[in-house]
């Protein structure tokens, strides 16, 4: 049995179970996919497009108030100041002009390649406040965060969820150069006070482009971490105001590890390289959520696609008719409940299961 088939027969075994009642609120519905699409394309871009409309058209299926996107929109190999300028131009428009065919809001956290890649040495750091410029330009994402990191880090409220993005790439010297994943000093100052401020949030969801906890699963990815992970001051203060949900991606595939009642769930694809992408869909009400991880399975093939740099993907991505026919397949159920301050989280399948974590080392 594959592994595919092995978590839909899991997945067959279990359902929610309905509430009692129904709550006063009307549920709605957000979807997290991160790493889309991690590669600089035009739009339409020949070859690509028929797998993309399958996989937009999913997303779409789930009726979802707005995309999550925690970082990785483009390639971004653009390395000097002319480049940058140009080609934020030619591949942010046509990303965001994709999503909006399909009718499909977005917020969107910086990645990595937002910023050049990772590393980061001194010839590159001079580009980043460029890189982030651009960024601001095309994404227009809400600008109330920490002063240095306007429309790279910022809140909102939905249906009474608080909605954090944060910034993850901070500057301070690492293994890869002048930046370090983190979240300290002023951007820690302002995210303490916003989530005091919202604690009368139903729910609170916090995305960054880096997972926290470890281990998890990678496939071609520098696999970046967040610095200090579980002892971070990051971690820390999600715990100390209950937040529910981190979200992230980086890795392009799938690990879900819960501690101190936060689920991070790692996920996402690096479309025209893998062979296989997912998205996450949480459904709300004030008592609940709802998260169901689907995946579907493409192929890529012919020459390699041009674009700035030179890590490209290749110029074909397809989905077969079956796969088509089939679509997203659900590869990991849990239920996130509230009752009298408590939180429990049920019913976990699939990915969601803690024996499907990682063992270290196990990529």
């Amino acid at each position: 049995m594959t592994r595919v088939a092995a978590l839909m027969f899991l997945l067959a075994l279990f359902t929610f179970a309905a509430p009692a009642e129904e709550p006063e609120s009307a549920p709605w519905t957000f979807v997290s996919m991160p790493d889309f699409l991690n590669v600089d394309t035009d739009y339409p871009q020949p070859g690509w497009e028929q797998a993309l409309d399958v996989v937009l058209r999913g997303v779409k299926s789930e009726d979802p108030d707005f995309l999550l996107v925690a970082g990785d929109l483009l390639m971004g190999h653009w390395f000097t100041p002319e480049e940058v300028e140009k080609y934020a131009a030619r591949y942010y428009p046509a990303w965001i002009e994709r999503l909006e065919h399909y009718e499909l809001p977005f917020y969107a956290a910086i990645g990595d390649h937002e910023l050049g890649d990772n590393p980061w040495p001194d010839w590159k750091m001079a580009l980043v406040p460029a890189y982030k410029q651009e960024f601001r330009r095309y994404l227009k994402m809400p600008e109330n965060g920490p002063e240095h990191m306007l429309g790279t880090a910022f809140w909102w409220r939905h249906k009474g969820v608080l909605f954090v993005a944060i910034d993850v790439f901070e500057e301070a010297k690492s293994n890869q150069g002048g930046i370090t994943a983190q979240v300290t000093g002023k951007q820690l100052e302002w995210l303490d006070r916003v989530l005091k401020e919202h604690s009368d949030a139903e729910h609170i969801v916090v995305m960054g482009h880096t997972p926290v906890l470890g281990p998890v699963r990678a496939w071609s990815s520098s696999r970046l971490m967040l610095k200090d992970g579980r002892e971070s001051e990051l971690w820390q203060t999600m715990n100390r105001y209950g937040v529910d949900l981190y979200l992230c991606g980086e890795v392009h595939a799938i690990t879900c590890i819960e501690r101190d009642g936060i689920m991070q769930i790692a996920h996402g694809g690096l479309i025209g390289y893998n062979t296989r992408t997912n998205y996450l869909v949480a459904k709300v009400t004030p008592e609940r959520l709802e998260l169901e991880l689907k995946e579907i399975d493409m192929a890529v093939s012919g020459e390699k696609l041009w674009q700035p740099g030179n890590n490209r993907p290749l110029e074909k991505v397809t989905i077969s008719d079956e796969v088509r026919q089939r679509g997203f397949v659900p590869v990991g159920r849990v239920m996130v409940e509230k009752d009298g301050g408590e939180k429990r989280f049920s019913g976990a399948v699939g990915y969601f299961d803690p024996k499907m974590e990682p063992a270290q080392g196990e990529f």
